[in-house]
């Protein structure tokens, strides 16, 4: 009977000790899963911060320099001033308005960017994200700044709406010329004064008159041979016939483009939108307000100008592949009516990430009043703000998968305890303290954390690898780029580590804790 006890005993012991073993597996691969993905996620949403400051400052400059109101004809003065502030590596004026560029019956809204060519590469990574062409075109031969503008020729619009409210405010300047509404037949009241005629019978409606049947009168059943009306210039409605003479022109020129036309840069995404190549013709159109459009109906021509593509960039973020357009800040401003004025002057940094101080200290070198700066971040507020609460929110959320997996630790150790009381109830016999029995079952919970830990970073510097060598691709329509990016980070990685190694320790404690306090009697009370 007693070695029938001995046997079952063994058995149980064996038992237990395989579950055992079975917990602490499950532990390690729950830890071990955990710290993957908080180490792959870290670093793909570390990439897209990154990827997204890279081609936000690919195509932008670190500080914009701005100014209230329209002038901004100082701006030579204003980049010396710029140039001279500590930190600050290259400046450059720009000029920006929304307009329309067509190619024969494609058309698209862009926004029309004036640079100069000669600055451009100070301030921005254009020329690298170049896929074919150069800038070398950008600026026509012979081509010269335009003249300033003079102080009373008002704010900078269309020269034909300028001409419409010109003869508004010269009529309302000379009230002689105008009808007086107290002679003038059209102003007068109607006359209340004079009787209204009594209706005594009623007026009998005119008798019916026969119907006379023409002479070429249609046989019956058969059809009438219509004729379609010519068409009527004369009534045509002139918008029509400038977008059809703008689409013609467009479609028959752009093949053979002149050689002295402006050149144009603009992106990959709107070139195979209006199926344009390199040396094509595009024209560049004002869009039409109200006004606008009435003064074309009554003969007047929106701007419009034809440039020559020499440039297609690839900055692999669709919002500036398809909007953005290069041209020469000369042709800008006498395309835009701006005389020698811009819209402000881009401004390069040394340090990008203390862009915002230098802006301040550049709003105090220019006196402050009609200046101001924006930087980098200030113009993309949104994108890195949403961006930096996905990483915090992903990021707390697989923490938690890590702590999940911990109680398995916890659970791992319990069962170790409840396996070896009589073990720690001969050590705590013999003299053993209780720190002792402490550490050592500490120091089994983060063997089993330790272990999970290093599993869980070998995989995530795996998939990082992985997704570095082999990436996985997007749709730029939706995500902005083409790939899911990846930036693995050390720091990154040793925190993921020490935060799993954290998690581990705490959840060894307790049962670590516990053993120690186990008395020698409680150990061999059931031996």
């Amino acid at each position: 009977m007693d070695f029938a006890l001995q046997i079952a005993g063994r058995y149980l012991r064996a038992r237990r000790r395989a579950f055992v073993s079975i917990i602490g597996t499950i532990a390690i691969v729950g830890i071990a899963l955990g710290v993957w993905a908080l180490s792959a996620v870290l670093a793909i949403t570390s990439g897209f911060q990154e990827s997204f400051r890279n081609k936000v400052l690919g195509v932008n400059a670190h500080v914009l320099v701005l100014k209230y109101g329209w002038d901004f004809s100082e701006y030579r003065e204003v980049m010396g001033a710029v140039r001279a502030t500590p930190g600050v590596t290259g400046a450059a004026p720009f000029l920006i308005n929304p307009m329309m560029i067509t190619r024969g019956e494609r058309i698209a809204g862009v926004l029309v960017k004036g640079v100069d060519p000669t600055l451009l590469g100070q301030v921005l990574d254009l020329p690298t994200y170049l896929v074919e062409g150069s800038l070398d075109g950008l600026r026509a031969p012979n081509s010269r700044p335009p003249d300033a503008l003079d102080d009373d020729s008002g704010p900078r619009r269309d020269t034909t709406l300028d001409a419409y409210l010109a003869r508004s405010r010269r009529d309302l300047a000379n009230p002689a010329a105008l009808p007086d509404p107290l002679t003038d037949p059209l102003f007068a009241p109607p006359d209340r004064t004079r009787p209204r005629p009594l209706r005594t019978t009623p007026t009998p409606p005119p008798a019916p008159q026969p119907v006379v049947a023409p002479a070429d009168r249609l046989a019956p059943g058969a059809t009438p041979n219509y004729a379609l009306p010519t068409d009527d210039p004369a009534g045509a409605d002139p918008l029509d016939g400038l977008a059809r003479q703008v689409s013609h022109e467009a479609e028959t020129e752009g093949r053979h483009p002149d050689a002295q036309l402006p050149g144009v840069v603009l992106g990959r995404t709107l070139a195979h939108t209006l199926s344009l190549h390199l040396h094509d013709q595009v024209r560049i159109i004002s869009p039409l307000t109200g006004a606008d459009a009435a003064l074309v109906r009554q003969g007047a021509t929106p701007r419009s100008r034809d440039f020559r593509v020499v440039g297609i960039f690839d900055a692999g973020f669709d919002e500036y592949d398809s909007r953005l357009v290069y041209v020469d800040l000369w042709q800008a401003q006498r395309f835009f009516d701006q005389g020698d004025a811009v819209t402000g002057v881009e401004v390069k940094v040394r340090n990008i990430d203390r862009a915002r101080a230098i802006g301040h200290r550049i709003e105090r070198g220019l006196g402050g009043g009609a200046y101001h700066t924006l930087d980098w971040e200030s113009l993309n507020h949104n994108l890195f703000t949403a961006l930096a609460l996905q990483k915090l929110a992903l990021s707390f959320v697989i923490t938690i998968i890590i702590v999940i997996a911990a109680f398995n630790v916890i659970a791992t150790l319990v069962m170790v305890v409840l396996e070896r009381k009589r073990e720690i109830a001969i050590l705590k016999a013999m003299g053993a303290p209780d720190g002792a029995i402490l550490r050592i079952f500490l120091a089994q919970g983060l063997a089993v954390g330790g272990l999970g830990t290093l599993a869980g970073l070998g995989c995530g510097a795996l998939t990082c690898a992985v997704l570095t060598r082999y990436p996985f691709p997007l749709d730029a329509q939706v995500y902005l780029i083409s790939s899911v990016p990846v930036r693995p980070s050390v720091a990154e990685f040793v925190l993921t580590g020490a935060v799993a190694m954290l998690i581990a320790a705490v959840a060894s404690f307790i049962p670590a804790w516990w053993a120690s306090r186990l008395t020698p009697v409680d150990g061999l009370r059931y031996e």
